[in-house]
């Protein structure tokens, strides 16, 4: 799947492609410019969106270009096609790189976000120029809520968000129920045989309280992509970037300097 770039007062719109044959189903990819200088993209997580970072995005544009988008499905950007999964989602982004002559970025991730920059680092070097990845989902469990999603799937949606909502309030599905199937895909995806491939210079941030992406991810990460930092916040949880965006920025910026 491949995307062509045309101007928008929104954002971005890319019109898809396929078989060299033009398809009008037009997809709008909302996304933010903070600063000026080396560009650094800023990707959310799963159920957040482009404001989910805005506040560290606001401490890079004091010396570096921060770029925040809403991922298909989220924010203001439209929603992505019904079998999506990492591939399709990596696949936008690397448009979304080449259309705003990025290439290579600097690429920050959050949980969702970091499993994106994990997948384009080692398929896509060449627009990579250095992966930082806080809390990043590049595998998971399959959860108990996506395993009940599969038995429940013949209920209406409202149905089955309000016992999301009882029984599982923090769940992912719950968060954005329309993207179920996409969801229920990427749960699926292990990128762990992907680590290995990874050139670019990377910075894992992780908190050491994270509930959501084990610590042990972490070191995993470490020890499997050669060219890493490792930095470990005590007493911090998942949402590491959303809640303490100066500890990220100030790791962030140490980062960026070394060649």
């Amino acid at each position: 799947m491949r995307y062509l770039l045309t101007a928008h007062p929104k954002g971005v719109i890319f019109a898809k492609i396929k078989s060299m044959l033009l398809d009008l189903d037009r997809k709008s990819l909302n996304y933010g410019v903070f600063g000026k200088g080396q560009p650094i993209l800023l990707t959310h997580g799963w159920g957040g969106n482009s404001k989910s970072l805005k506040s560290l995005a606001r401490l890079l544009s004091s010396k570096y270009q921060a770029i925040t988008l809403d991922l298909p499905g989220f924010g203001e950007s439209d929603d992505p096609d019904p079998d999506w999964g990492i591939e399709e989602y990596a696949n936008v982004i690397i448009d979304f790189i080449c259309g705003l002559k990025l290439r290579p970025v600097v690429f920050f991730g959050h949980s969702f976000g970091g499993a994106l920059g994990i997948s384009l680092a080692a398929k896509h070097p060449d627009h990579i120029k250095k992966l930082v990845v806080s809390g990043a989902s590049y595998k998971r469990d399959v959860p108990a809520t996506a395993k009940i999603s599969q038995l429940l799937n013949w209920l209406p949606v409202k149905l089955k968000i309000a016992i999301y909502k009882i029984f599982f309030p923090k769940s992912d599905l719950y968060k954005v129920p329309q993207l179920e199937s996409n969801f229920r895909e990427i749960v699926k995806q292990d990128l762990t045989p992907l680590l290995q491939l990874i050139k670019a210079p990377t910075l894992i941030l992780w908190g050491a309280e994270d509930k959501e992406t084990s610590i042990s991810h972490a070191y995993e990460l470490h020890k499997k992509i050669k060219e890493s930092k490792l930095k470990i916040f005590p007493e911090i949880g998942h949402n590491l970037p959303l809640q303490y965006s100066q500890k990220v920025y100030e790791e962030i910026d140490k980062f960026m300097q070394i060649n």
